[in-house]
């Protein structure tokens, strides 16, 4: 009999949610994230940082929160932390896998120099390093003759609806990269990809200083997370492309 009550006991003080975490280990194993839910693909990861609990509420609550995966992972590590069932190592570990993500991103870039060749990499690129962001920035990415890349950099960063950066600048660093072409990319925190007339100006004014040290800008990127503008795909003359350019 008393066999009989110390087995139930030891089944009992078995955490509910261990069969569920195998469960989930081997649908990943299966298909990764593909016909995952939001909240299971965040609870997947949560699981690594937080092996003795069930992160499945915590998950739920975070998208409530933040609403996407990727908003959860791009927030800063001191409000992660203060985020109830959180706490510093697992605020850090989320931050951790976020930047090994585009870390990863990075090293395929140069170690394949055609990644970026086709538009839609390219967006996915852009929209990956900037489309979070909380403030405007700018970025240039600088290429060879054959739209190669060579280097990416984030040149400025501002408020929520602005961002400043000179035109010496600019050109100095394509100088200094040795590009033949760039493209700019800038991000609105706003999600309203629609340029601006600033946007419109300084794109002419940043086309002609490149112009001027024989370096093209191909393109003009505006990104959020879900969109993008495109300034050559619009039709927005560039004065690269302009008649006088074609004698």
């Amino acid at each position: 009999m008393a066999f009989k009550e110390q087995t139930q006991n030891t089944v009992k003080e078995q955490p509910l949610h261990a069969g569920h975490r195998e469960r989930m280990r081997q649908r990943f194993q299966r298909s990764g994230f593909d016909g995952m839910l939001d909240y299971e693909v965040l609870e997947t990861l949560l699981m690594m940082l937080l092996p003795r609990k069930d992160v499945k509420p915590l998950a739920k609550k975070l998208l409530m929160e933040f609403h996407t995966v990727s908003e959860v992972l791009e927030q800063p590590i001191e409000r992660l932390e203060k985020f109830p069932g959180l706490g510093k190592s697992s605020a850090i570990g989320l931050k951790m896998i976020n930047a090994a993500s585009s870390y990863c991103l990075h090293e395929r870039c140069f170690r394949n120099q055609h990644l970026l060749q086709t538009q839609e990499a390219l967006i996915n690129f852009v929209r990956m390093k900037l489309g979070l962001k909380r403030f405007e920035s700018y970025m240039m990415i600088f290429m060879d003759p054959h739209h190669h890349v060579i280097e990416y950099k984030v040149i400025a960063e501002g408020t929520v609806n602005h961002v400043f950066t000179y035109l010496r600048n600019i050109v100095e660093m394509a100088m200094y990269n040795g590009a033949s072409e760039v493209v700019l990319v800038h991000n609105h925190p706003s999600g309203v990809c629609t340029p601006s007339p600033e946007d419109l100006r300084g794109t002419v004014a940043i086309s002609q200083a490149l112009k001027n040290i024989g370096v093209i800008l191909i393109d003009h990127l505006i990104v959020t997370h879900d969109e993008y503008f495109s300034f050559a795909a619009h039709g927005l003359q560039l004065i690269h492309n302009s008649g006088e350019d074609k004698e």
